[in-house]
């Protein structure tokens, strides 16, 4: 049962697929074959509409279900996420349904590189005993969670609140944490943009040509059609950069300077929207101030971009306003890959303010919300211990508490500071390859006196945990609503497909599991119906009538006309008063990067291919396929005076380690940085495609976290590179 009301099978005949699991059309996708459109002839599939999970996107998807097989997915037209196309990763979540590497069933560590499978009852009856044990022994501030938040992530909150531990953090801190600070210190929330009514778009490290959301992508090309302008900003030559009009190869880690001299040209030259900044600024004064002496001449000095280029670009990004913006972002320079990436981020919104692009057609909007309803989760006890990472206190009592800063973790658990975190689990994320300093990782890992995994795939971290729990794939399962935060409120469900080929289950029923064996049961008394009937109770619809519809929008064009914005002021906080709590500048001023290469050293630069998401992906046979591993990215000139030819092995080290990887020698990176995608180079046997291939990106950088914003600062390392002998 999914939950107390409804099964599995009544819920796949109410939304149009069945249950039982069969070897007819199965058996063709599961041998690794590409299904063609002769081979579905005589075939009248079934299509089911559900939420791709193969990445944080929830892309709205159409499944093609014949019997109780599943032949392909497809993005779903009436889905804003994907607009009616998807990307590779999510045609490829056929192959993960039927990946012969996937976790079947529950595991028990009992040696080395030795398993043995154990029933769901054993597994939830010894960890509950261990966790009780661990919880009398040292608190429970002992137990640590790690998760990359999902549709059910109220389900690791209500865990960890029940069991009374703080210390539960996400991935953001080593993504984006820096600039969701800075929108909400700024603006009072997150913005997106308007790509396809645009007229001129810049792109400061945004490479939606191997990013997550197809329609962004969609939208983007189809501005440029119509004439808009796109610039990419970026040291690297991606494949964003290729289509756009103009490639500016900026120096890593100053784009700060570039987005201050802009705002001097458009100050002094009065080029900005005044009217939009009288009634919806708040400190523009102090701006001027503060950009007086950002001269296009003294960025041109720091950012290796020449003065002349950035007056240009301010003019032509000014004369198209307010159809126009700075990409608002996800990662790039100021999610979290510099220390001065909350600035940086902070400047960018600012630079929006000034052209008036908020709530402009073709600039930039704060989505409208969709109206939906509250599931109330029973009342917790209140947690009376602080956060190991000091999360809620001194230079961190900005961030939040939910999110915490992961790249801490490692060190708190060796150092046992300030207090001992001797268990760990981890829902849906990969801490050996996704964390800094993976030597220093694996070995915290290997130090606990229990960790737990949740997951579909064999992970690196996964083999070194004490018991594996297999997780349905998306495919398999019932989740709570998606919210999709674009130009029209919009929600979606994920729902089953196909029932579990395995012994497996969804993380909300692994997770109350683990709360009943735990003696946490009376808190986890609800199901995921439960939840998705209370929040869809608005709109008149039972669950059942919900799954037939697969995604619910609201209004065109609801997020047009000046949001507004929940800041102290009601308006733009140009100057943030709330930073100077944590010391933080409360103007985006200036801040070098923390370090800086030399002329025999680099850069490192991590980021996305299209073809995978972070390290989930590699094994998928169809992506594997494609790409199975990464390559160094250096600069001609640079490689040239190191001896390194294309395609040459190179040994890659920083002062946390070294790795040896293939070279790919091009005019197309910034001489002062190399670039090495991550996600690859996995050490786990049992994903037998992946195993061994590419190199570990994240065993080279230093971890770092910046004060006040908590950043992981990923790409303040410094590396050297020499052929590999």
């Amino acid at each position: 049962m999914i939950g107390k009301t409804i099964s599995r099978r009544k819920f796949l005949v109410a939304c149009g697929a069945t249950a039982a699991v069969a070897a007819v059309g199965g058996k063709l996708i599961r041998q690794g074959d590409v299904v063609h459109a002769g081979e579905l002839e005589g075939i009248t599939p079934k299509l089911v509409p559900t939420v791709c999970g193969m990445c944080d996107a929830n892309c709205g998807i159409i499944a093609y279900v014949n019997g109780d097989a599943l032949y392909k997915l497809e993005g779903n037209s009436g889905h804003s996420h994907s607009d009616g196309r998807i990307c590779p990763r999510g045609s490829a979540g056929v192959k993960l349904l039927y990946d012969p590497d996937r976790l079947r069933y529950p595991l028990k560590r009992v040696g080395t590189d030795r398993w043995e499978r154990i029933s769901w009852d054993q597994a939830f009856e010894e960890i509950g005993e261990k966790l009780k044990q661990i919880k009398e022994m040292h608190g429970p501030q002992s137990l640590a969670w790690v998760r990359h938040p999902e549709l059910a992530d109220e389900w690791d909150q209500q865990f960890m609140k029940a069991f009374g531990s703080p210390n539960i953090f996400s991935h953001l801190s080593v993504a984006q944490s820096a600039r969701q600070l800075a929108c909400r210190y700024t603006l009072g929330g997150e913005p997106i943009m308007d790509y396809r009514n645009s007229r001129y778009i810049l792109l400061f490290g945004r490479n939606h040509g191997e990013t997550i959301f197809t329609a962004d992508l969609q939208s983007l090309m189809a501005a440029k059609e119509k004439g808009a302008r796109i610039v990419s900003i970026d040291p690297r030559l991606s494949n964003t950069a290729a289509q756009a009009h103009e490639w500016i190869p900026i120096r890593p880690g100053t784009d700060n300077a570039l987005l201050l001299a802009m705002m001097n040209v458009i100050i002094r030259e009065k080029l900005y929207d005044a009217d939009f900044v009288a009634k919806f600024t708040d400190g523009f004064e102090d701006l001027r101030a503060l950009v007086a002496d950002k001269t296009p001449a003294w960025a041109a000095r720091i950012t290796d971009v020449p003065a002349e280029t950035t007056i240009r670009i301010a003019r032509e990004f000014a004369e198209a306003k307010p159809a126009c913006g700075v990409d608002p972002g996800h990662h790039g320079p100021w999610g979290d890959l510099y220390t001065n990436s909350f600035q940086t981020a902070r400047s960018a919104l600012i630079l929006n303010a000034l052209m008036g692009s908020y709530g402009a057609k073709g600039g930039v909007a704060l989505p409208p919300r969709p109206k939906l309803g509250k599931f109330n989760f029973p009342a917790t006890p209140p947690i009376k211990i602080g956060r190991a990472d000091g999360v809620g206190e001194g230079e961190f009592s900005l961030l939040d508490q939910t999110v915490g800063l992961v790249q801490r973790l490692p060190e708190i658990i060796l150092n046992e500071n300030p207090y001992p975190v001797r268990a760990l689990v981890v829902n849906r994320f990969n801490p050996a390859r996704a964390l800094p300093d993976s030597k220093k990782t694996m070995a915290a890992l290997a130090s606990l006196d229990l960790l737990v995994v949740i997951d579909t795939m064999p992970s690196d971290t996964a083999i070194l945990a004490h018991y594996v729990l297999p997780e349905s794939t998306y495919l398999e399962r019932l989740d709570p609503v998606a919210v999709s935060m674009r130009l029209r409120p919009e929600i979606a469900i994920r729902q089953p497909i196909v029932a579990p080929l395995h012994d497996t289950k969804p993380a909300t029923e692994i997770i109350a599991g683990l709360a009943k064996a735990v003696g946490l049961g009376e808190f986890f008394k609800f199901s995921v119906e439960d939840v998705i009937r209370a929040r869809i109770q608005p709109l008149g619809l039972t669950v059942e009538q919900f799954g037939q519809k697969g995604v619910i929008r609201g209004d065109e064009g609801a997020a047009y006309g000046v949001p507004r914005f929940e800041t102290p002021s009601g308006k733009i906080d140009i100057y943030a008063e709330r930073l100077k709590e944590v010391w933080i500048d409360p103007m985006p001023n200036w801040q070098p990067p923390l370090v800086e290469p030399d002329g025999r050293s680099f850069r490192l630069l991590q980021g996305r291919v299209s073809l995978h998401t972070n390290s989930s992906t590699q094994n998928n046979a169809w992506l594997n396929r494609l790409k199975p591993d990464n390559d160094l990215w250096i600069n001609t000139v640079r490689a040239a005076r190191l001896g390194i030819a294309n395609g040459q092995k190179v040994r890659v080290r920083s002062e946390a380690g070294e790795v040896v990887v293939k070279a790919k020698v091009t005019e197309g990176i910034h001489p002062s940085a190399v670039f090495l995608a991550y996600g690859f180079g996995h050490e786990a046997k049992m994903q037998r495609l992946s195993f061994g291939k590419g190199a570990n990106s994240n065993a080279l950088v230093v971890g770092r976290t910046t004060p006040g914003s908590g950043g992981a600062a990923t790409s303040e390392t410094i590396v050297t590179v020499e052929r590999a002998t």
